[in-house]
């Protein structure tokens, strides 16, 4: 709303007489008062009002768009922050540069953003941009990644050991014993890439020790995964048992690898977007661990609010995704986090164990149907023309 200024001038003929001119003169002072005591009380003043309706603006840098999951991370943020009379700076994307995003960052801000959500391209790349950040009292909200480098006012993720030690239950309480597993491993020097390559091999030494575990680092560069899928096929053939693929892009590229050649050994991957939930039900993915883009773009935004306005959280606290706030440890940093509840998604519900668990993780667990309808890959692909169309 625009800001209104009013003003009037009264012009007053002169009378004769001494009591004509007071009596004009009180009667229109009475009068005038009168109306503007009226204008205030029923009328708020426009600066109140521009002030009351102001959106937050709230910069976002993340690393990529072009996978599925983060073009819907982007859908929700953008619905999220109409809702919260939110302004949204980018998103900037970095794509791989460090320090493109440092910089991008400090764009961020000098534009005048209240706090900034971002994925950072690595667990420790923003030092830069937190000390920028820092110096003009703008926080940082880290979504999908721990920050080993300093402090941030929140990280929204799930736990990606969780999503390693999952992968490898599903994979021993369907039978691999022996044989090949191929794990293609993500980004190393991401918190995320790390987490999921040190559970998954982790617990299959420990519970599998017959397996032999092909750990191929890709840099989550789909060519590499799908490459190295093909070559795994093609020297193992039937003893490949089961591919872990710790994100979900390079499944398209792999299911036709595994008919062409009439193989099937386990595929588990990480996202659950629409595609997954499709091929999960058609058969030709066995299960993803559902990272909730929906959940990751809501609770961002909301610690972003949270952060511009000065709110002060604290460990035990009730999260937004989790039961209560915690902190993660990373690189000897430690920050607040609502550490996010992934569900692990199968054909139908079974129960996922193993006999010696990694990192603390619990033992048992219960994967979530496939048929869901509030797992966001299936909401999200129902609002976008069905899980098979949306992608």
């Amino acid at each position: 709303m625009n800001e209104e200024n009013a003003a009037s001038a009264v012009t007053r003929s002169r009378r004769k007489g001494r009591n004509a001119r007071t009596y004009r003169s009180l009667s229109v002072g009475l009068a005038g008062a009168l109306l503007a005591t009226m204008i205030a009380l029923v009328v708020p003043s426009a600066t109140a009002v521009s002030s009351a309706s102001a959106p937050i603006k709230i910069g976002v840098s993340l690393t990529y768009n072009n996978t599925d999951f983060w073009s819907a991370y982007i859908t929700y943020e953008q619905q999220y922050a109409k809702q919260d009379n939110v302004k949204l700076l980018g998103p900037l994307l970095s794509e791989a540069s460090a320090s493109l995003q440092n910089q991008q960052i400090e764009e961020l801000v000098n534009e005048g953003a209240k706090a900034v959500i971002v994925n950072p391209e690595t667990a420790t790349s923003l030092a830069p941009a937190i000390a920028y950040a820092a110096k003009h009292k703008v926080q940082l909200i880290s979504v999908d990644t721990i920050v080993g480098v300093g402090h941030v006012y929140m990280v929204v993720r799930a736990s990606n050991l969780l999503y390693g030690q999952d992968a490898c239950a599903y994979m021993v309480s369907q039978g691999v014993k022996s044989g090949y597993v191929l794990n293609l491993e993500g980004d190393l020097t991401s918190s995320n890439g790390a987490d999921r390559s040190n559970a998954f091999a982790a617990c299959m030494q420990a519970n599998a020790p017959n397996v032999t575990v092909l750990n191929d680092p890709t840099v989550w560069n789909d060519a590499t995964a799908v490459s190295d899928a093909q070559t795994a096929i093609t020297a193992y053939g039937s003893q490949l048992k089961g591919i872990y693929s710790q994100w979900s892009s390079p499944d398209t590229g792999i299911i036709p690898l595994l008919t062409k050649a009439n193989l099937s050994p386990l595929l588990v991957s990480d996202d659950g977007v629409p595609f997954e939930m499709c091929d999960i039900g058609s058969g030709t993915v066995s299960a993803s661990q559902s990272q909730p883009a929906n959940l990751y773009a809501q609770y961002a935004l909301q610690y972003a609010v949270d952060a511009a306005k000065g709110v002060v959280l604290k460990v035990g606290e009730k999260g937004g995704g989790a039961p209560t706030l915690q902190d993660v440890s990373y690189d000897n940093d430690t920050n607040l986090a609502d550490p996010i509840v992934a569900p692990f998604v199968t054909k139908t519900a079974i129960s996922l164990k193993v006999a010696t668990p990694v990192d603390g993780l619990p033992s048992t667990e219960e994967s979530t149907p496939v048929s869901n309808t509030s797992l966001w890959g299936n909401a999200f692909g129902a609002a976008h023309g069905g899980v098979c169309n949306a992608s």
